[in-house]
């Protein structure tokens, strides 16, 4: 219905009049009145873009972002123009394009510096821009600070300088026992400076590794000696020691790793005694030592000694070149000015034969230790030669005659007294390294006495072992030797060949005076042997029964020679009678007068 359709003014059209005008004009009102709101509120925006902020507070980028490159970009806007400026700054730039705000980085932002060496440069990682937006009709205008950060990012690995070696000096230190501070050699480019963490890794050549010496603090980057070493110890003398070792540190600082080898030098004390080894070695190491030699030789030979290795020396293992004496015994000591040393070689300047005149009627042993003395005055367990002399048998009967001194003498436990075959020199025997108990020897046991004193004067006696460290194991109670332990349970496994053990046994008298020592030459069989038993002897008897059964042999054969005589007697007689036939009265008497003497013999 339009206002004109009421135009005709009937008695209906005025009627229905005032009802009209409450339906036309308030909606005419609410319309125009929309109309207005709407436009006021455009215009306003219009009027003032600064309302609306299109930046954030915070921009972030990383240091490998470049120059050109667009770090923030806002939403699309409602202006065509820009509204926002920012001030003046060398680092970013803001742009308008499309309705929407850009900020490009005008230049390289990088943290890092060019040498690990360097120190980084502070006020890099934050900076800041103000935003400024005018304003129309008077109003001031609207400023906005936005900060910007740039964040690092882990680039290089670390760096390490030229790192010193490391010494080391056995013996004994304070652990642990600060050696040097390593991040002065790992540094690294990254800015701002990371902390680089320090550890020990394994070198490449586990022989060459001297890691379980040291300890490394992962944060401070000290290093510490956590260990004593002997330079003796065979990983070192024959390995580490002679060349140095290695020592491998490895930095990290997060993805990146570094690793440096570091050069480990082994100071040596000298403080070890000299070693004997064959001639061929120039160390200590291995199958170089040698503590026993056997050599057998004939009773008529004069020569080098032949022995197995040909020669020995001593090495000093804590100084080079070694500075070696040597110090000889020999047991029996009337041969000592017979042997001689020459060049690790053993020498007979004559023959035990010729040297002793022939005296000797029985197989015997000579027993040669030697102790080298290094340059610090110590001095090496003993080498044992043992030279087993070879005496050929001979129907030359001599008589013994037994010299007695006014010192004391070592004897028979059954003698009580020093003569004839009573004095005891030297003894021997072998055992089983799994033996243990009382040493089986041709005297089952031994004494010493005093011929000047009575049967109560007082022995002492001293005994020494070589090699040395056998000396808690045997012992000589009563007279006889004994092993406490077998010589495999006291070295806490077995050798792997058999050896010689020696003991020197001593003893001296009321007046002071010293026996001539008494040589005991222990053989230890490593190897397996067939005797079911634990000890081995050899050892020649005799007892009654072997008397009686060599004068019964000997009866036996005299009758049969008596029994051959007369046999060929009667061949003969049988032979005279077939050529004569006949014989005189006289001949027949005779021959029976011969055959009644035969009888006689043979019944006697």
């Amino acid at each position: 219905m339009s206002v004109g359709a009421l135009y005709p003014w009937t008695s209906s059209g005025r009627a229905l009049l005032p009802l009209l005008y409450l339906l036309i004009i308030p909606r005419t009102c609410f319309e125009a009145g929309s109309l207005s709101s709407d436009k006021s509120l455009s215009n306003a925006a219009t009027r003032d873009p600064c309302q609306t902020f299109p930046f954030p507070d915070h921009v972030y980028f990383d240091e490998t972002s470049v120059a050109g490159f667009i770090i923030f970009k806002s939403n699309k806007t409602d202006s065509t123009k820009q509204d926002w400026t920012m001030s003046t700054n060398t680092r970013v730039e803001l742009t308008f394009m499309n309705q929407a705000y850009q900020i490009i980085l005008l230049t390289d932002m990088d943290l890092d510096v060019t040498s690990s060496s360097e120190n980084c440069v502070s006020g890099l990682e934050q900076f800041a821009a103000t935003l400024t937006c005018s304003r129309t009709g008077g109003l001031e205008p609207i400023t906005k600070v936005v900060t910007f950060h740039v964040l690092p990012v882990n680039e290089y690995p670390p760096d390490v300088d030229a790192v010193p070696g490391i010494m080391i000096s056995e013996g004994n230190v304070t652990l642990p026992f600060f050696i040097e501070r390593l991040l002065h050699f790992f540094k690294d480019r990254d800015c701002p400076k990371d902390n680089l963490v320090l550890r020990i890794t394994e070198y490449s050549s586990s022989e060459r590794d001297g890691s379980q010496f040291f300890i490394v603090n992962s944060s401070t980057g000290y290093l510490y000696q956590g260990k004593r070493f002997d330079y003796e110890e065979t990983a070192i003398q024959c390995g580490l020691g002679k060349g140095g070792g290695n020592l491998n540190i490895t930095a990290e600082d997060g993805p990146h790793t570094t690793s440096k080898s570091l050069m480990v030098t082994f100071v040596d004390v000298d403080d070890t005694p000299p070693v004997f080894v064959k001639s061929e070695c120039s160390s200590t190491c291995y199958t170089c030592p040698v503590s026993a030699i056997i050599a057998n030789v004939e009773y008529a030979y004069q020569g080098t000694v032949a022995t197995d290795p040909p020669s020995i020396k001593a090495l000093d293992p804590d100084t080079v070149p070694t500075n070696i004496t040597y110090n000889m015994e020999v047991y029996p000591e009337k041969y000592r000015d017979n042997i001689r040393l020459e060049n690790g070689t053993f020498v007979l300047l004559q023959s035990f034969a010729n040297f002793s005149g022939y005296a000797e009627k029985s197989d015997f042993t000579v027993t040669v230790t030697l102790q080298a003395t290094g340059s610090n005055g110590q001095m090496s367990d003993n080498l044992t030669l043992l030279i087993n002399v070879k005496v050929p048998p001979t129907t030359t009967t001599t008589t013994t005659t037994t010299t007695t001194t006014t010192t004391t003498s070592t004897a028979n436990s059954e003698c009580s007294f020093t003569c004839f075959t009573c004095p005891v020199s030297s003894l021997s025997a072998k055992v089983l390294d799994s033996y243990q108990g009382p040493i089986p020897l041709d005297l089952p046991s031994i004494k010493a006495l005093d011929p000047n004193t009575t049967p109560s004067s007082t022995i002492t006696y001293k005994m020494e072992v070589n090699p040395s460290k056998y000396n808690g194991i045997i012992k000589i109670e009563n007279g006889t030797f004994g092993l406490i332990q077998s010589f495999a349970n006291f070295s806490e496994s077995k050798g792997k060949s058999d050896f010689i053990v020696t003991v020197i046994v001593q003893a001296s008298g009321n007046n002071g005076q010293t026996l001539k020592k008494c040589v005991l030459t222990i053989y230890v069989v490593v190897r397996p042997i067939s005797s079911t038993t634990q000890q081995i002897t050899e050892r020649a008897s005799s007892s009654p029964m072997k008397d009686i059964v060599i004068i019964v042999l000997a009866l036996v054969v005299a009758l049969l020679s008596v029994i051959l005589v007369y046999a060929v007697y009667r061949l003969r007689v049988q032979k005279k009678k077939s050529e004569d036939n006949v014989m005189s009265y006289e001949e027949v008497k005779r021959n029976n007068g011969e055959i009644e003497n035969v009888y006689a013999t043979i019944q006697n």
